[in-house]
């Protein structure tokens, strides 16, 4: 099973130097949920566990590539191509490329499972669920191998700089389902680490791992912390109780931005 998107590379699409990596996320996830909502043959409002409760699909890791030395230019026509590699109920990871006449310019792979609130308007206290999706498993050791690194993930020691202290908005980086949307997580992370490394050579990321923990409440803060090393970079995004809420490791090498 798979579901394709055609595009035309422009300013939504596009960042200061090739495909933004907000916009592929965003295309990315909505081709996952569209393939989820296909695999269970329901719409995402009827997505109701057996005892009539919303279920929410929901983001354990993701990880974004881009050829930063063959980018995607403007006006290109292009391709998002997604597809399941794995499930394990209620666990399912896919692979969104972003094609131009067959090549790959960049890749967005996403772990998700199901999750419903256990307390009525709280972002904190969630459970994941499984009952409805009856869809056959596909490669579900490579699912296990990926909880047991999100589980390694959770108390990887980062020493970072305080890069970006954000207050987050609900009613701009809230989604329909009332939780801070997980792209969002990666578009605070990118502003930290463009403002950590400001005044030097700038540095996208050609590569980047990103594991989630935690969610919050409109109005919280959020603490970016960057530690850079040469082109690795790592950031931890915490509440202001220390609370880890996704940790981002990736490859950020110097790139030359053209002038406009």
């Amino acid at each position: 099973m798979n579901y394709i998107s055609h595009f035309t590379a422009g300013l939504p699409q596009l960042d200061i130097h090739t495909l933004s990596e907000d916009w592929a996320l965003a295309t990315s996830l909505e081709n996952h949920w569209i393939l989820l909502a296909r695999s269970m043959g329901l719409k995402p409002s009827d997505w109701l566990d057996s005892q009539g409760d919303r279920m929410y699909g929901a983001v354990i890791h993701l990880t974004t590539s881009f050829d930063l030395a063959d980018p995607l230019r403007e006006d290109e026509a292009f391709a998002a191509d997604t597809r399941f590699l794995a499930i394990r109920k209620p666990h399912a990871l896919s692979s969104t490329r972003f094609l131009v006449d067959g090549k790959e310019k960049a890749e967005v792979r996403i772990l998700s499972s199901f999750i419903k609130r256990k307390v009525r308007g709280s972002n904190k206290k969630f459970a994941k669920v499984r009952d409805i999706w009856t869809a056959e498993d596909l490669d579900g050791a490579r699912i296990d191998a990926e909880l047991e690194r999100h589980h390694a993930m959770k108390s990887l020691p980062v020493e970072g700089v305080l890069a970006m202290d954000y207050e987050v908005n609900r009613i701009q980086d809230f989604n329909t389902a009332d939780f801070l949307y997980f792209k969002n997580f990666v578009r605070i992370a990118k502003a930290s680490e463009w403002r950590e490394n400001r005044g030097k050579a700038p540095r996208l990321n050609s590569r980047r791992e990103v594991w989630y923990f935690g969610n919050v409440e409109d109005g919280e803060r959020v603490l970016a912390h960057v530690a850079r090393a040469s082109d690795a970079c790592a950031t931890e995004l915490v509440d202001a109780e220390g609370r880890r809420l996704c940790l981002s490791l990736a490859e950020a090498p110097e790139v030359t931005i053209a002038p406009r």
